[in-house]
């Protein structure tokens, strides 16, 4: 019998023992989603001084949930030079799962009203596609990158996508086009096949511990807000191309009474004509051609055609007819060949900046 006075009451002592059973963290992403968290508990304690059997408590399990976390990231440094009239132009970006379960991703080009890289939008492009990194070469490469969503990207996994487009011909020097690269979550399931979109998390829904549930964690884009399972980022391509211009003029050179002195342009007067060329572009154009007809009531001046630059440049003429050759007319009595009616000069190559010009004379008839 225990003594009374020295103990009235059991002398209990408790001491509690938590053990938790959980996977480790091997990705950034943080323990893959469907993960089983155990959590038991021990008691161990005494009685009158005396160690007890340990109690263990039942196991305590929850599901690691989905966590939805991505980045779209352009990986073009500037934006994209493109010329007109080209095909198959390519803007480049990467999307990363930064989630913790692989996912699908299904992906969308859409047209910017800000231009990319502080420009300002003018035009769109035409025939924009968006196609997968088939052969993770991070170019781009026809017949061969036609996936058209991203596949069950990994965790902590990144995979470039590009945007490719055509240029129409009559975009002019310095039109910029831009667009945003949208990449939406999707369930994952087989390899091959996209999944649903995943447009809603489950923040207003009780925590279940046995379920998988979603919540996103992903930032704000440049197309669509934080927490909506997408993310974007912009890039653009922008029109670096010949700006020409043409300007032509005329002057009196002389006439049969007055001669080179105030010449008026009357029957048998010299009339000069002044074709200027001007490439306010930044590239150079090629194969500039200029076709000048011979005004009605005038006749060609022979050997009157002159260019500058006259390196490269090459002079044809044309009868009425519509044949065209390259010669030294013979002049008739007064100097003039009413045959040729179209002069062809081609100047093989305009600067950016710089100017060419040509010049004939013709006899009024």
């Amino acid at each position: 019998m225990l003594n009374r006075s020295k103990t009235k009451f059991l002398i209990v002592l408790l001491t509690v023992a938590v053990t938790v059973g959980l996977a480790p963290l091997a990705m950034a992403g943080g323990t893959p989603s469907g993960t089983d968290v155990d959590n038991t508990a021990t008691l161990t304690y005494q009685v009158g001084l005396v160690t007890q059997a340990p109690v263990v408590s039942n196991t305590a399990t929850f599901v690691v949930d989905n966590k939805i976390d991505l980045t779209v990231t352009t990986v073009d440094g500037a934006i994209v030079p493109v010329l007109p009239n080209t095909t198959g132009q390519v803007l480049t970006f990467s999307v990363r799962n930064d989630g913790n379960t692989p996912q699908d991703y299904s992906l969308q080009a859409l047209p910017s009203a800000t231009g990319a890289f502080g420009e300002t939008e003018t035009f769109d492009a035409d025939a924009v596609s968006v196609f997968v990194d088939t052969n993770n070469d991070n170019t781009y490469t026809p017949g061969t990158d036609n996936d058209l969503y991203i596949d069950e990207l990994g965790v902590d996994q990144s995979i470039t996508v590009f945007i490719v487009s055509n240029i129409l011909i009559g975009q002019v020097n310095d039109d910029v086009a831009s667009y945003d690269l949208v990449a939406q979550t999707a369930r994952s399931g087989s390899n091959g096949a996209l999944g649903a979109d995943i447009t809603t998390d489950d923040r207003l829904v009780t925590d279940d511990p046995s379920l998988v549930q979603t919540v996103f964690a992903d930032g704000t884009g440049t197309a669509d807000g934080a927490r909506d399972g997408a993310f974007s980022s912009k890039d653009g391509y922008k029109v670096v191309t010949a700006d020409l211009t043409v300007v032509k003029t005329t002057n009196v050179v002389s006439d049969p009474f007055n001669g080179g002195a105030n010449p008026k342009a009357i029957p048998g007067a010299t009339v000069g004509y002044q074709v200027l060329v001007t490439n306010n572009g930044t590239v150079t154009a090629d194969n500039v051609t200029v076709v000048d007809s011979v005004p009605g009531n005038s006749s060609f001046l022979v050997g009157s055609v002159a260019s500058v630059p006259a390196a490269g440049t090459l002079v044809s003429y044309s009868n009425d007819n519509g044949v065209s050759w390259t010669y030294n007319p013979v002049a008739a009595a007064n100097g003039a060949d009413a045959a040729v009616t179209d002069i062809r000069v081609i100047f093989v190559s305009v600067s950016g900046g710089s100017n060419a010009q040509e010049n004939f004379q013709v006899l009024v008839d």
